[in-house]
């Protein structure tokens, strides 16, 4: 039988439910996984060559997903150079150069007050750009929860597979973003009651995109695969970024044997993890 406009709009779940449903499945896993990497620095467990080996990895994956969201940007049109070809293109480049030219101030900084400045300017900077893939999740998902006939948010998306899925994106990802502060840091010691406001700023610049998306992906219909270009090319940086203490000259020496095999280890670990959670949401 068919499903007339007034049934339709009594079937489809309420804006207020789906938006706080999604604000808490990206933010509480996000700032677990902020925390998570913090708790591992403070604590000195885990080699910082291997934790960037591991976001290495994660990000190799990312990259590939988020460019295949962005229809690879076009690349099977050839250089034919449309509207939408050339857009994508271009978003992609932004996303990269957004991010890798102010990235600079930090790189070059001395050790100190300075260096403190500009390295949580790059980690908000990294924050949004792993952020822009967020604006086109959250368009996606707030089409899919208006445009409904199911009654949960749950059954929107797939069931409980596409639930933890995400959530487990979420965490993985904020992994990255806390890495790649950590190492921006050098040495210097990361305290929770002292760097607070770093983890809600890193936390609030990484998911706020997603939930603007889902705000406007509730009652706009928009294509989701310019942010998606956004994103790789934010990635594409990130992932450079991330390499720099696996192979930097500093206090931890050269590499040895043992340690390369943990660090190609870790590369694997983070492919697959995220790989995992891909699986998860497909299955």
């Amino acid at each position: 039988m068919a499903v007339g406009t007034e049934d339709w709009e009594g079937l489809m779940i309420d804006f207020a439910s789906s938006f706080t449903q999604f604000v808490l499945a990206t933010f509480l896993p996000l700032y677990v996984g902020l925390l998570f990497v913090m708790l591992l620095r403070e604590s000195a467990r885990v080699n910082l060559r291997i934790l960037s080996a591991f976001a290495f990895g994660l990000l190799f994956w990312f990259f590939l997903d988020t460019l295949n969201d962005a229809i690879q940007l076009n690349v099977n049109e050839g250089f034919s150079f449309g509207f939408h070809h050339t857009t994508l293109l271009l978003l992609f480049a932004v996303g990269f150069l957004s991010l890798a030219l102010p990235s600079g101030l930090s790189l070059s900084a001395k050790v100190g007050a300075e260096n403190r400045q500009y390295s949580f300017l790059v980690g908000i900077l990294v924050s949004l750009g792993l952020g822009f893939h967020g604006i086109a999740e959250g368009l996606g998902f707030g089409a899919t929860v208006a445009g409904t006939s199911a009654t949960t948010v749950l059954d929107a998306i797939g069931g409980y597979s596409g639930g933890i899925a995400y959530v487990l994106h979420k965490f993985l990802e904020a992994t990255i973003v806390m890495t790649v502060f950590v190492s921006l840091r050098h040495d210097e010691g990361l305290t929770i009651r002292k760097e607070l406001w770093h983890l809600i700023g890193l936390g609030l610049a990484f998911g706020l995109p997603s939930a603007l998306g889902d705000f406007v992906g509730y009652y706009v219909q928009m294509d989701s695969s310019y942010f998606f270009a956004l994103g790789g090319g934010a990635a594409l940086f990130v992932a450079l970024l991330s390499t720099r203490p696996i192979f930097a000259a500093n206090a931890q020496g050269k590499v040895t044997s043992q340690e390369w095999i943990r660090i190609v280890l870790a590369v694997l670990l983070g492919f697959l993890a995220l790989y995992a959670a891909a699986s998860l949401h497909a299955g």
